[in-house]
């Protein structure tokens, strides 16, 4: 009998907006996390960030110290690796690679920046491991609500897809900071704030009613407040409360106050202001869509994270599901645009088999052929806005679009493959190559020389032929085809295509019948 491989055990540190903590981690499965002990400090970055918009020297010392205290915790633990990411403070701070490079050489920890559908993407992740359990929700539309201090993220959900994932910039942090310290003290603040929330979320609305929501998922720090205060110690997770019963608990509050927040919730002023605003947003979303049911799941970021880091180091079926929930979300976008469903599937289809095929040379990544999938899928939704260079119509909506679990840098090579697949040759003089790094312009190269090929073969989007077989085979690539039907057009387009592959690949590919 083989022995059963040891849990890994690792590390995580996170520098949040209200507190900067870490944790020691024992995982097992993507549903069995164990945390062997964290610690958290609460701090006022975020607030400087945002009136500031970068941090001061004497912020960056106090974080140093505290992640050099984190360090020792580490050591006396005997973990070595670490996973230590950053979110909202960092994103925001127009010093942040002072900031990062400062953490480096003080403490030893190197961080990965999350931006906004990054940072909702792995909260999603662990959520969406618990939702797979849970037989009560997740089969009739659900909404998850996740509140960061510098924005907000909306996740449609059913039945194990993604229906829609929509961002937008109103934080709490950033909420409080629209509105100076004398209107915020003023008795009508919090009429204000209301007027100002449904206006700001008014464009969301019509996307999320279309989906019919049934249940409100809420996470996060105001979250595991108001479950406290609304649902019996022993009651068992995911904590249901009734939308009418929030309704009545937050009028009974009524004229809301940081002051009654702090009394009714025994919390600082600062949390209590900082709550303010969600309660509120909460508030906005029920009264806008008719949901049956609330639900609280308490999954702090820190966790939900030390989730998706040890699902990364052993768990390759949880990623392809994400990848799966990705690939679907990338389909309703283009949906949404109003692209040829059938045609972008075909050319995902096509691009795979090269890409497999290619595999032993074309140096890139199971990641990088995630993204090459998204952009056949992508690569004419900007048709749907004018079919006069819509080339750089997709490319402008895939930018504008919200992809979590895709970091910027990967969003910008997707949406340059489906910019150049019919554009001229990607080139160093035209400004959006000019703009990728080195790493982002080989990836680009290759997987636009590969998408461009896949959309010959669907040339007319007729469906007019069926790939059987793709190798190499010395100096090609055989693509062995089955049609019944003229293929001129495809033949022809297939062959201005090969041009930029044998440029990138050096090897000429062959279009033969089966």
């Amino acid at each position: 009998m083989n022995a059963m491989k040891p849990s890994p055990t690792f590390g995580v540190v996170h520098i949040g907006s209200i507190r900067t903590s870490a944790a020691i981690v024992s995982w097992r499965t993507p549903t069995d996390v164990e945390i062997i002990e964290s610690v958290q400090k609460e701090t006022t970055f975020g607030e400087e960030v945002l009136h500031a918009h970068r941090l001061s020297f004497a912020s960056i010392h106090a974080l140093c110290t505290i992640l050099q205290g984190f360090r020792q915790l580490f050591a006396d633990y005997g973990i070595e690796t670490v996973y230590p990411i950053a979110t909202t403070v960092v994103r925001e701070a127009e010093n942040s690679l002072g900031i990062l490079d400062l953490l480096r050489l003080r403490t030893g920890f190197s961080f990965h920046v999350a931006g906004l559908t990054e940072e909702t993407y792995y909260k999603f992740f662990a959520l969406h491991q618990r939702l797979k359990r849970d037989k009560t929700i997740g089969k009739r539309p659900l909404l998850l609500l996740d509140v960061t201090s510098g924005g907000l993220a909306f996740t449609g959900w059913k039945s194990g897809r993604i229906l829609f994932q929509r961002n937008a910039a109103s934080g709490r942090l950033s909420i409080l900071e629209h509105f100076t310290k004398k209107e915020r003290s003023d008795v009508m603040f919090p009429s204000a704030m209301r007027d100002y929330l449904h206006a700001a979320l008014s464009p969301l609305w019509p996307t999320i009613a279309r989906a019919k929501i049934h249940t409100l998922v809420l996470t996060g720090f105001e979250s595991r407040v108001l479950a406290h205060r609304l649902i019996p110690a022993d009651a068992n997770e995911p904590h249901a409360i009734a939308p009418e019963t929030f309704r009545t608990f937050l009028e009974g509050l009524a004229p809301l106050t940081v002051k009654k927040l702090m009394r009714t919730f025994s919390l600082s002023e600062r949390l209590a202001s900082i709550l303010l605003p969600t309660l509120l947003l909460y508030d906005e979303t029920i009264r806008t869509i008719q949901i049956d049911s609330i639900r609280v799941m308490d999954t702090p970021f820190l966790q939900a994270y030390a989730t998706y880091a040890g699902a990364l180091l052993c768990s390759p079926h949880a990623m392809r599901e994400q990848d799966i929930l990705l690939l679907d979300l990338a389909r309703s976008v283009a949906m949404r645009y109003g692209c040829n469903l059938a045609h972008d599937e075909r050319v995902e289809t096509f691009a795979v088999r090269i890409f497999e095929a290619l595999q032993s040379i074309h140096g890139l990544s199971e990641r990088h052929g995630m993204l090459l999938r998204m952009s056949a899928i992508l690569h004419e939704t900007g048709k749907f806005i004018n079919l006069r260079n819509y080339a750089l119509h997709t490319w402008q909506t895939v930018l504008g679009s919200d992809f979590f679990g895709i970091t910027d840098a990967e969003k910008e090579i997707i949406a340059s493959n489906c910019y150049y697949y019919a554009k001229e040759n990607p080139d160093h003089r035209d400004t959006h190559y000019q703009l990728l790094t080195r790493e982002q312009k080989i990836v680009v190269d290759k997987c636009c020389a590969i998408l461009r090929l896949a959309d010959a073969l669907d040339q007319g989007h007729r469906d007019k032929l069926t790939i059987k077989n793709a190798r190499l085979a010395r100096e090609a690539l055989l693509l062995t085809y089955r049609s019944e039907d003229d293929i001129a057009l495809i033949r022809w387009t297939f062959d201005r295509a090969s041009v930029l592959f044998r440029e990138i690949f050096g090897i000429t590919p062959i279009l033969q019948r089966a």
